[in-house]
């Protein structure tokens, strides 16, 4: 197999993780993020889980894990498919290494560069996003474990992730504009996938 070839199946692979994210995202923005339930009727656990299987405290630590990996898995795909690409500089996790590497083989895609560095580069983020990770003292370039785990290797609690939980109308308005920014820049992403893999 090609790095073409392995560069389009990367690609293919990854649109599965932001379908799931922006489904999930839908679902999130359709529910209105609600952090209480209030009913004058007793709520049954079933409503309870009903009400909020989509909000913030329920999805966006999996969700946003779903969303770098698909951001991970774009920035590989888009390397592999260089032909004089060293496969050991991107053999690993670290998302910003690898939008690094993605700026010197596409300067010129700064659509894409500005999407991804939106959500990499710290003063970059969304207020939510950039609270998180300078609470938690914490990089992008880790993503992998926090998103995966909320205990370091010996199972010491690390991370605290109310930041990014029970955050209201503020949650909301980051879902919807997470989702528009994924709308918006998606396109770009698909058609350079489709410039390097259809030669």
């Amino acid at each position: 197999m090609t790095l073409k070839e392995k560069s389009w199946r990367i690609l293919l692979f990854s649109d599965q993780y932001i379908t799931m994210v922006t489904n999930t995202l839908e679902m999130a923005i359709k529910s209105g993020n609600p952090s209480v339930i209030i009913s004058d009727r007793y709520i049954t656990d079933q409503n309870l889980i009903n009400k909020t299987k989509y909000c913030d405290y329920s999805i966006v630590d999996p969700l946003l894990f779903l969303f770098y990996h698909w951001v991970e898995l774009v920035l590989k795909g888009f390397l592999l498919a260089k032909e004089n690409i060293d496969v050991n500089k991107i053999n690993h996790h670290n998302i910003k290494k690898l939008l690094v590497e993605f700026k010197i083989y596409f300067p010129n895609e700064k659509d894409i560069i500005n999407f991804f560095e939106k959500y990499i580069k710290k003063n970059n983020m969304p207020y939510l996003l950039k609270t998180f990770f300078n609470k938690n003292n914490l990089s992008v370039r880790n993503y992998y474990n926090f998103f995966r785990y909320p205990l370091d290797k010996n199972f010491n609690i690390k991370y605290d992730y109310s930041g990014i939980q029970h955050t209201n109308k503020e949650g909301l308005i980051f879902f919807k504009d997470i989702l528009k920014d994924i709308n918006r820049y998606k396109k770009h992403i698909v058609k350079l996938g489709r410039k390097l893999t259809d030669k």
